[in-house]
């Protein structure tokens, strides 16, 4: 099978940039809890970029990797393929503890007796008919202390596939049948279901704000956690939503003109303001709307989400005393703070955000989805690039060019 490949990276040696598409070997269930999926459909996200790119941070990551090289892809939908016998009644677990609209699927469940239905030979055709799949990929211990108080997504000993195993930018993957996501068909598109794990990042850093109906929300970076964050933070009842980003070609930033296409987009999508912040002054006129809009308050929440210092400063300047910083971006170097001053006697409270909650944020992502995200999200054209696997290069240089929002790959 064709695969997206990255040789892991050479102590001492700068990692190169680039990728590469080879022939690879099916991968094989090898335990009882594995599901084999054929990949329909996969989307480039920026820790892919950052490992075309072979970013400082991505290599001391995948520098202890066992495989000498690693199929990237981490975000995708398929349809399962082969199950172990264990996986087999884990499944048969998930879709007797789900609801669905779909006569075909409820008819055949309840035609079939659960304890009877794992050894049913009709079961996986059944599965492919009326399902798509995807998979949280972050594979973690189950075992940690933090996995044992149910906070997997800071588990101690999680491996990515994609990163640090083999993901999904090819035709089969295999994963934990504990991992696995259901979704009837026609209850989410299939080409949304393959950026779910991307919309999981926003949808998280929303849940670590705790943003709800009436929340005043600014949002730090309008790439496509920012606007997907907007979207959400909108569906949820948020009362006003800023948003900021910088046009600065010099420094690999949006252009102007790239950066005003996004602020139209984002203000489709729930943004009441948007400000270049580029400029100084826009900054400070940025801090006297929020202050118009709050009652002289400073806004609920701060999500940022484009990695830079310089935002850092601004979410520190417009959070109201007693709200919530989440912060999902992941800057370079180190930051003078001073926490007396704008943290404790403030009383703000700052969240890091990393993956998904597993598996509240899947839920909350499913509801959103199915009650109009996903129209919204294929309305305002998301998805701009769909391509077959071969042609990934073309992906990457739109996403690095600032031309795409979100590209779907095809096996």
């Amino acid at each position: 099978m064709k695969a997206i490949i990255k040789k892991r990276p050479v102590p001492g040696q700068k990692w190169y940039e680039g990728l590469e598409i080879k022939e690879k070997p099916e991968p094989q269930i090898t335990k009882d809890d594995e599901v084999k999926i054929k990949v329909l459909a996969a989307s480039i996200c920026g820790t892919d970029v950052s490992i075309y790119k072979g970013t400082l941070a991505l290599q001391d990551s995948m520098a202890n990797n066992i495989l000498d090289e690693v199929i990237i892809g981490h975000e995708f939908c398929g349809q399962i393929e082969e199950a172990g016998i264990s996986a087999c009644k884990e499944i048969v677990n998930k879709l007797y503890s789900q609801s669905f609209n779909d006569p075909k699927i409820t008819d055949f469940l309840l035609n079939n007796k659960k304890d009877e239905l794992v050894n049913n030979p009709e079961l996986l055709n059944f599965l492919k008919d009326n399902f798509y799949v995807t998979a949280e990929m972050h594979i973690v211990c189950w075992q940690c202390h933090q996995c044992l108080l149910g906070e997997g997504h800071v588990c101690q000993n999680t491996k990515i596939k994609g990163l640090h195993q083999d993901g999904a930018f090819t035709k089969y993957v295999v994963v934990p049948v504990s991992n696995l996501l259901l979704f009837a068909k026609g209850e989410i598109p299939l080409e949304i279901i393959a950026f779910m794990d991307a919309i999981g990042n926003a949808t998280h850093t929303i849940q670590s704000a705790e943003i709800k109906k009436g929340s005043s929300v600014l949002v730090l970076g309008a790439g496509i956690q920012g606007l997907m964050s907007i979207a959400i933070a909108k569906q949820l009842g948020a009362s006003v939503i800023f948003l900021t980003d910088a046009s600065n070609p010099n420094n690999n930033l949006s252009s102007e003109k790239l950066l005003n296409t996004k602020f139209a987009l984002a203000k489709k999508l729930g943004a009441d303001y948007c400000f270049d912040v580029t400029d100084e002054s826009n900054r400070k006129i940025l801090y006297e709307q929020i202050k118009k809009e709050t009652n002289n308050t400073g806004v609920d929440a701060v999500l940022e989400m484009s990695g830079s210092y310089v935002a850092l400063e601004d979410a520190l300047k417009n959070i109201r005393m007693g709200g919530i910083v989440a912060l999902l971006g992941l800057p370079s170097g180190a930051k003078e703070i001073d926490f007396s001053k704008d943290i404790i006697f403030r009383g703000i409270t700052i969240k890091g955000v990393i993956g998904r909650r597993m598996f509240s944020t899947w839920e909350l992502m499913r509801s959103l989805l199915t009650n109009g995200l996903s129209q919204i999200i294929l309305d305002n054209k998301i998805i701009s690039h769909d391509l077959p696997l071969e042609d990934f290069q073309k992906g990457f240089d739109a996403i690095r060019s600032g031309d795409a929002y979100k590209i779907i790959l095809r096996p």
